[in-house]
């Protein structure tokens, strides 16, 4: 029988009990509450005072050594903060690798451009191509 099958959390405070100890330690409960619970709800990414210009951008990860999202905090012209997906919608390559204070980000692999919303901009030679761009093409 799988062990996490076995264990039960009443919703009654009053009869609460303490988890088993092997619980904090073992790869399957992580994966569990990794999956069911952190994935699942809002989370805590960073502060805003990482981008406090417009146009600085800051690479980040959603729930380091847990979940490893990659993502991206952008402050925009208009002064407005965003965090978005840090890979390109087209090959999966990270699009913002350091800090800094950008105009727009690029993505180094085939040069698609992205505003600092994650709004899609531009990729060369695409021009013309039906049906291009999508809003599966923003970040």
């Amino acid at each position: 029988m799988d062990r996490l099958a076995a264990v039960t959390i009443d919703p009654d405070i009053r009869r609460a009990r303490t988890l088993p100890a092997w619980i904090y330690s073992d790869p399957g409960a992580h994966a569990l509450q990794r999956d069911r619970v952190f994935a699942r709800s809002w989370q805590w990414v960073a502060d805003a005072d990482r981008v406090k210009v417009p146009g600085a951008v800051q690479p980040a990860s959603f729930l380091e050594g847990m979940l490893d999202e990659p993502l991206v905090l952008a402050r925009d012209r208009d002064d407005q903060l965003h965090c978005f997906s840090n890979v390109c919608t087209h090959r999966g390559t990270i699009v913002c690798e350091q800090p800094g204070v950008e105009s727009f980000l690029r993505c180094r692999y085939h040069g698609r451009r992205f505003a600092l919303n994650g709004k899609f901009l531009s990729m060369p030679e695409f021009e013309g191509v039906e049906g291009f761009p999508s809003d599966a093409d923003d970040l």
